[in-house]
């Protein structure tokens, strides 16, 4: 149980005096990245390739090399941490250092061999001991992974998704971590005589084996030779795209992908400063699903890469799960904390009202960022106001930037940041190529954390790349100041979500998007932009409900929340200022429908990063559009 302090009146005017202090001119906590060396290549037809002129750091051929160097090194350090995984109410962590994980990983690890010749091994799971550990054995063993989305067992009701991620993977294991939990998943999928791995609970039905009677005593010599047979080529992960503009696609990565990026991002800091103001080895508390990229690689591998301790968080920034969140960062002093910008949202809020939130929070932490979606610079303010009433200065709040396809992190702005949508410059292995497009710059990027491409998609493949190699991003950038590169790009929409208007104006919906959610501040987490072939633009609106809650004040349902006239005048509000200073007929808002049902993940309208997928919501919600723009008066649009 969290125990929320009251804001005492010396607090409240702390925070009010702070929030009237021009900020800019408070410094920064002290960030030890390495100075940049950007190198920039201008072409005649227009074309810019970037890179970061910093070297990449070494990295080592396959992506069991850390564990194995901690567990040797650092043995006795936590590598992660969770929660009672039946009862998570109870006090404290339950805790793994590297030397127990790396033992662990080699038992599982022997029961793979154990199984016959390397194959795919799904995995259904939220975040725990267990999944880090079967993935990693697995890995090691030379069976390539797919971690897939817990939501695609547990919520679904026809198991479509589930159903075609086994029939494009073809898994020879599945492992879940409660098998009773998990029936209805695994009745969903024709398993046959494949081997179901849990860690409670048998499932009904399968051949199935508990985590302690698949794993065997470890063979040094059959486990040396797994190792030997891992090269920098061989297959990790099958990680699934988020599907924001189509079908998921499994994206193939490889262990050089996985171990470069990991060393990508640590090449842009002085890494013994960086513990040195730590205090010691990096420490995160973290909710990002490792059934994606982001929370996969840029979190649980590069924390362990980095030789650091990672606390699994079970909580979210959604009603029912922000408590545990809250809870989790309310007991553990982080170095770096990254996440969503939906997170950093209900952070901010917490932490205007809860002093040992912010507290234990900013007590160490050197750095945070956000990504996978845009964060509006209110946000940011309100955040750092407490964090010179904390601490007396600025802590820096930056994007990274990327895709599954990219391992994922591609840039980030390595540098104290006071402003939110840049995503940066490239990180050192990697190279940027900027290609003009409709004013700003189509981006593309080739590296070794660039995928070599989809599995069994030939033809998306090859559509993914063009004529130089350079993976194609779908993006759109800027440059932040176009007389010095070295302050960055900025985030300039999705080039694959551009449409015309009736009158043949062109509109970058992807743009779009990010300028509305931005300018509502909060109140909205989502739009889905319409006017295909229309008059003029106009939205289906998704509210940030526990955003939208503390603005009316009570817990009033989302269905009921569309039609709260606070929520109702900040959406008018946001959108006729955003008119005033867009008024073009490519950006200008005419109406919008706030929708009183969420985004509906089952159905592919919602991605696993939180993006909605433009062309399923419309698709699915076409009599919404309609009524977005009948011409008669209908009260639940809001006409501007």
């Amino acid at each position: 149980m969290v125990i929320m302090k009251k804001i005492t009146p010396k607090r409240a005017v702390i925070l009010r005096e702070t929030h009237a202090m021009q900020t800019a001119e408070i410094p920064f906590r002290d960030v030890p990245y390495l100075p940049q060396k950007l190198k920039v290549e201008r072409r005649s037809d227009g074309t810019i390739l970037i890179d970061n002129g910093q070297p990449l750091k070494p990295y080592p051929k396959h992506m069991l090399a850390p564990i194995k160097q901690w567990a040797e090194t650092a043995p006795d350090r936590i590598w992660l941490a969770q929660r009672h995984p039946v009862n998570p109410s109870e006090p404290g962590w339950q805790q793994v250092t590297y030397q127990e994980a790396w033992r662990s990983i080699q038992r599982l690890a022997q029961g793979f061999i154990a199984q016959g010749p390397p194959g795919p091994v799904m995995i259904l799971s939220r975040n725990t001991l267990d999944h880090a550990l079967i993935m990693y054995a697995a890995i090691l063993a030379g069976c390539p992974v797919v971690p897939v989305t817990p939501a695609y067992a547990l919520l679904s009701q026809d198991f479509q998704r589930l159903d075609y991620v086994d029939k494009l993977i073809e898994p020879k294991l599945i492992y879940v971590e409660d098998g009773q939990q998990y029936q209805r998943g695994l009745d969903g999928m024709e398993i046959g005589d494949r081997l179901v791995i849990y860690s409670r609970n048998a499932p009904d039905g399968y051949r199935s084996l508990d985590l302690d009677a698949f794993a065997r005593d470890p063979d040094p010599a059959s486990l040396q030779q797994a190792s030997d047979s891992l090269t920098p080529e061989t297959v990790a992960k099958y990680m699934m795209t988020s599907g924001s503009t189509g079908d998921p696609k499994a994206v193939i990565n490889t262990h050089e992908m996985i171990a470069a990026n990991a060393k990508m991002v640590r090449s842009i800091w002085d890494e013994q400063r960086l513990d040195e103001i730590c205090g010691g080895p990096q420490v995160m508390c973290n909710f990002l699903p490792w059934s994606h990229t982001y929370g996969a690689n840029a979190i649980l591998h590069n924390i362990t890469d980095w030789g650091g301790t990672l606390y699994i968080d079970w909580g979210a920034p959604t009603p029912d799960r922000l408590p545990e969140m809250l809870r989790n960062l309310s007991e553990v002093s982080t170095t770096q904390h990254t996440t969503v910008p939906a997170a950093w949202a209900a952070l901010a809020t917490e932490f205007e009202r809860n002093a040992q939130l912010a507290e234990t929070f900013f007590k160490r932490i050197v750095c945070m960022a956000y990504g996978g979606a845009a964060m509006g610079q209110d946000i940011y303010e309100r955040i750092q106001t407490v964090a010179v009433a904390e601490t007396g200065q600025r802590i820096s709040l930056s994007a990274g930037y990327g895709a599954t396809e990219t391992s994922p992190t591609a840039s980030n702005v390595h540098w104290p940041n006071d402003t939110m949508g840049l995503i940066g410059c490239p990180l050192p292995g990697n190279t940027f190529k900027l290609v003009p497009h409709a004013g700003s710059y189509e981006l593309r990027v080739k590296g070794v954390n660039v995928t070599p491409g989809y599995f069994r998609n030939p033809d998306k493949t090859k559509a993914a790349f063009d004529e130089e190699g350079f993976y194609c991003l779908g993006d759109a950038v800027r440059f932040a100041d176009e007389q010095d590169p070295n302050k960055g790009l900025a985030f300039d929409g999705r080039t694959v979500e551009e449409f015309k208007l009736a009158n043949g104006t062109w509109v970058s919906a992807g743009k779009l998007r990010v300028q509305v959610v931005q300018a509502t501040d909060g109140v909205l987490s989502d739009v889905v932009v319409c006017g295909l072939n229309r008059d003029d633009i106009r939205l289906l609106g998704f509210l940030n409900q526990t955003y939208c809650q503390k603005l009316v004040g009570d817990s009033r349902p989302l269905a009921e929340l569309v039609d709260a006239p606070e929520v109702i005048g900040a959406v008018r509000s946001a959108l006729y200022n955003h008119n005033i200073q867009h008024p073009n007929t490519a950006s200008r808002i005419a109406g919008i429908k706030l929708m009183p049902t969420p985004p509906n993940a089952d159905s592919g309208e919602i991605t696993e990063k939180g993006y909605l997928n433009q062309f399923k919501v419309q698709a699915i919600r076409a009599a919404d559009i309609d009524r977005l723009y009948q011409t008669e008066n209908d009260p639940e649009v809001l006409l501007l």
